[in-house]
C-alpha cells in the first residue's frame, strides 16, 4: 500500500522489501535517501535496524519513519533514540506520510485539491 501510493505520486522511486535481513541488503545496495520502516519486522525488530543504519556512517543523511499500529511513548522515544527521525502511529492517511517525507526530504508538498 504504501508503495503504491508513493509510486502514484510521481515524486518518489521506491524498493519493498518483506523483512529486516533484506531491508539491510537493500539499503547497502541502494542507498536511499528515506527508509519507511514498519518497526514489527517478522525477523529482526524495527529498533535494531534504526541502530543498523545509524552505525554505518556512509548512511548518516538516510531519513527513517518508523511506523506501527501499537507503540507505546518510551517505545517511541527509544526508536528516535535509535535513529528514527519520525513515528507514525498505524492507521495514518497517505498525505500524512506523504507530507512527513516532504519534509524530511525537504520537497515541496503538493496542496490537496479542493
Amino acid at each position: 500500500l504504501i508503495t503504491d501510493v508513493l509510486e502514484r505520486d510521481g515524486r518518489f522511486e521506491t524498493r519493498s522489501v518483506n523483512n529486516g535481513f533484506d531491508a539491510g541488503m537493500m539499503v547497502k545496495d541502494y542507498r536511499p535517501d528515506l527508509i519507511v520502516l514498519d518497526v514489527m519486522l517478522p525477523d529482526i525488530n524495527g529498533k535494531e535496524v534504526c541502530q543498523r543504519v545509524r552505525s554505518d556512517s556512509t548512511m548518516d543523511e538516510v531519513r527513517i519513519i518508523c511506523i506501527s499500529g501499537m507503540c507505546e511513548p518510551d517505545k517511541i522515544e527509544d526508536l528516535k533514540a535509535c535513529g528514527a527521525n519520525e513515528f507514525l502511529q498505524k492507521p495514518f492517511e497517505a498525505d500524512v506520510l506523504v507530507d512527513r517525507i516532504c519534509t524530511l526530504l525537504d520537497i515541496e508538498s503538493v496542496p490537496a485539491a479542493s
